[in-house]
């Protein structure tokens, strides 16, 4: 019988489907053998206010129960450059850090290049490319500062 990992991700969003997020996810669908949950969920109840200090406060911890179970934070440069995401991804980029989780970026698509503000957010980079995308997990995850206890891998 084969042996898996499981990856858990985060992907970044801003509450939508975008063309970046579906991608990844679709690409990650179609690494064979790849066992992985995705634990970011781009949707809110529109008629909570992030501009209010409750639903701030729900927004924020509602991006926090996302990032927490998650192995990986991958971050999406397109969704990124999106000036009305900008608010959302520094977010969940906060969080990530709050919560020791390694930052993964992968450039816009049809892109090779991430901006350099986010290179300095991150542990790495990677491509579009399903393989290379899990070995840089795996990389990032055996950094000593990430390093899971044996009952989290």
């Amino acid at each position: 019988m084969a042996s898996y990992k499981n990856y858990d991700l985060f992907v970044t969003h801003a509450w939508r489907f975008h063309e970046d997020w579906t991608r990844l996810t679709e690409l990650m669908d179609q690494v064979p053998g790849l066992l992985w949950r995705n634990f970011s969920l781009p949707w809110h109840d529109p008629a909570i206010s992030p501009n209010t200090e409750a639903g701030g406060r729900f927004i924020r911890g509602s991006l926090e129960s996302q990032i927490i179970p998650a192995h990986v934070v991958v971050l999406l440069a397109g969704v990124y450059e999106i000036r009305s995401a900008r608010q959302w991804v520094d977010m969940e980029i906060e969080i990530a850090k709050k919560r020791n989780k390694p930052i993964i970026a992968l450039p816009p698509i049809n892109k090779d290049s991430i901006p350099d503000e986010l290179v300095a957010l991150c542990d790495t980079s990677s491509t579009w490319d399903g393989v290379r995308l899990i070995a840089s997990i795996d990389e990032v995850r055996s950094l000593p500062k990430y390093a899971a206890r044996p009952a989290e891998r």
